[in-house]
């Protein structure tokens, strides 16, 4: 039997509506503004940000908020928060409570981050005392002990990001409340705080998120509210209220203003470092996967570049961060043309086996001599989308092996099917994959062993998931039929970025 202490309502919101009054007018000057005032002839519209909204939170238990831009989600934030008073209803809240509303709010841009820590703790309520007892975990945890002497104004939006977050979690609360906060920083950031979130609520930590990203909602909500233009839509299930929610956003009568059910996630692009949406199309087929909204990226070659940046230059936000380290390397592209190869083209030491079909990139790759530069002569080989292709994987990985110079890394992405090895293919398989283009054969869990075997050491992550597991072909299962009846079908998979290092050479 459940204790009634856990089933506690820590939030209770009832009948909260919130008005603003705007003006109908432009007004040029604060004396144009005082003069119609008195006047009385400046007129106001009321504005209804959130209208009449109910729902109730128990105690640990995480509770999520959708709806589209302008939809009212940051002001009833806000409200539970004490930031707001409603014009109308009641908010009860029972625990104490860290807003991440705005992260980096009450920063000095002139302070350094170790000033900023102390500032902002006191802001949040935190002794002295207290913020010297947090402070090592509060740096540790945000990775910022190269920079912490550092003015703020010199610091990335990730970096704020970064030292905010921790500061507001050095604590465990009763209640989190989250606006957007996994949409800030980088992809491991984003990871970071996710986990973070998750131990405060096992714990026994009430979570508020809200978030763009259904996916982000879906696997770490409880219970779901959906507002739109400040009204209740649905309060209920996750799964109930994500799916009418998506339902909402395919429909053909659905605002083009409005996110769609393509944006798979927004975020800084790691190419380009730009804040974008990677988006897709419905069907996810061959030619329409998740790309950046600002430069075209495809999202796993930027998913890719971020978790070579996290290991590398764990502080660049976008691969133009480390322009000079590029510039200094002997560089091989390895792959179908895509923004990151149009990129490195602007460097002295770029080699790129990009062909204008990807059949003759995979046979110049599977050709016995690969005859494109001397022996130890790389710095950097990134293998993008070809790999599962080839006929002859270790030997191609071998020849890589023997291109980088000593201490050389290897970055590539290769699909992720679970507890497969990769398959060994004859020259009647890769002709029937190359002429049909989008299929793509599987590549097992054994990439590590083959790699370790090779003299790599490697570091391997799985990238987004834009596929549940119940979505992916099991390609085995019928893969004939699908050669015969489906020349152009796409087996839909997830990735592994891959990071392999070639040993240093002894002294």
């Amino acid at each position: 039997m459940e204790n009634k202490e856990e089933l506690k309502n820590v939030i209770a919101v009832e009948n909260v509506s919130m008005h603003f009054n705007m003006a109908t007018e432009k007004v040029d000057s604060l004396r144009d503004y005082l003069t119609k005032a008195l006047s009385r002839k400046l007129f106001f519209d009321d504005f209804v940000a959130v209208d009449n909204v109910s729902f109730n939170v128990k105690k640990g238990e995480v509770f999520g908020i959708v709806g589209t831009n302008g939809s009212g989600k940051s002001t009833l934030l806000k409200m539970i928060a004490g930031v707001l008073e409603p014009s109308k209803g009641k908010i009860y809240t029972h625990g104490t409570m860290a807003p991440l509303i705005e992260l980096g709010a009450g920063f000095d841009g002139e302070l350094t981050g170790r000033e900023n820590i102390y500032l902002n703790g006191a802001l949040l309520g935190y002794s002295k005392e207290f913020l010297d007892e947090k402070f090592k975990s509060i740096v540790d945890f945000a990775e910022m002990w190269k920079f912490l002497d550092m003015p703020l104004k010199n610091y990335s939006s990730g970096m704020t990001a970064r030292i905010a977050f921790a500061i507001a979690t050095a604590v465990k609360p009763d209640i989190l409340i989250a606006d957007e906060i996994l949409a800030v920083g980088d992809f491991l950031f984003q990871q970071k705080c996710e986990q973070r979130i998750k131990e405060l609520m096992e714990g026994g930590t009430t979570v508020l998120i809200v978030s763009h990203s259904i996916d982000q909602i879906e696997h770490l909500c409880d219970r779901v509210l959906w507002i739109e233009k400040g009204k209740q839509i649905m309060v209920g299930k996750t799964f109930e209220v994500c799916n009418e929610y998506r339902n909402l956003q395919n429909s053909p009568d659905s605002s083009s203003t409005s996110p769609k059910l393509q944006v798979i996630s927004e975020e800084k692009c790691s190419i380009c470092g730009n804040l974008s949406q990677f988006r897709n199309e419905p069907g996810m087929t061959y030619k329409t996967e998740a790309y950046c909204s600002k430069c075209g990226s495809l999202l796993r070659t930027a998913d890719l570049i971020r978790f070579y940046l996290s290991e590398e230059f764990p502080f660049a936000e976008s691969i133009g961060d480390i322009e000079e380290q590029l510039s200094k390397m002997n560089i091989m592209y390895c792959g179908h043309n895509d923004v990151l190869s149009s990129y490195l083209k602007r460097f002295s030491g770029f080699l790129s086996l990009n062909q204008n079909r990807l059949h003759d990139c995979v046979i110049l790759l599977d050709n016995e001599e690969l005859p494109i530069a001397e022996k130890e002569s790389i710095d950097l080989i990134i293998m993008q989308r070809v790999l599962s292709f080839v006929k002859n994987p270790e030997g191609l990985l071998s020849k890589v092996y023997e291109l980088l110079k000593p201490g050389g890394t290897l970055l590539l992405t290769v699909p992720v099917f679970e507890q497969k090895k990769t398959k060994k293919r004859t020259e009647k398989d890769q002709k029937v994959v190359l002429n049909n283009h989008s299929l793509v054969t599987e590549w097992g869990f054994d990439t590590k062993e083959i790699l370790h075997d090779l003299g790599f050491t490697v570091k391997m992550k799985k990238m987004h998931e834009w596929y549940n597991k119940e979505d992916i072909t099991d390609i085995d299962r019928s893969y004939k039929k699908f050669i015969e009846t489906h020349p152009y079908f796409y087996f839909k998979f997830n990735s592994w970025a891959i990071i392999a290092k070639k040993e240093e050479e002894k002294e």
